[in-house]
């Protein structure tokens, strides 16, 4: 699998989360899983822990094709802390829309992310969502 997350596109925290939200609207499960480290952990919505950059990729690629097709996301706020001079928590609050299935509408979620800078490039080591009631918001 290809790292798509290098160069200009991961220079930043926020160029990171830009590209994931780019990936995710495209539908790439690919680009999406190139943003994250070859060890990752990501916990979906569900509760569901994922293990590995090819497990993220597998994954996505059925829930795009499927009950995630055409659906969009867009950030709304991002807070950070710099832990270490190589390593940022990340919380965004998303909007989502889904078209299909038992999560059809307009959605929320908070979206923790460690980030680890690596070389020349910030990458995923950890993400962890929660789906969110607007009231709680």
């Amino acid at each position: 699998m290809t790292v798509v997350g290098t160069g200009a596109e991961s220079a930043t925290t926020e160029t990171v989360i830009t590209g994931l939200i780019r990936a995710w609207n495209a539908g790439s499960a690919m680009d999406f899983a190139g943003f994250f480290t070859e060890n990752a952990d990501l916990v979906n919505i569900h509760g569901m822990h994922l293990r590995g950059r090819q497990a993220i990729a597998g994954l996505y690629e059925m829930l795009f094709r499927s009950v995630f097709a055409e659906s969009t996301v867009e950030q709304s706020t991002a807070v950070r802390r710099r832990i270490r001079a190589d390593v940022e928590l990340v919380h965004a609050k998303v909007n989502f829309t889904v078209h299909r299935g038992p999560m059809a509408g307009q959605q929320n979620a908070v979206i923790s992310l460690v980030m680890t800078h690596q070389g020349n490039r910030w990458m995923v080591s950890s993400m962890h969502n929660t789906l969110v009631n607007e009231a709680r918001n």
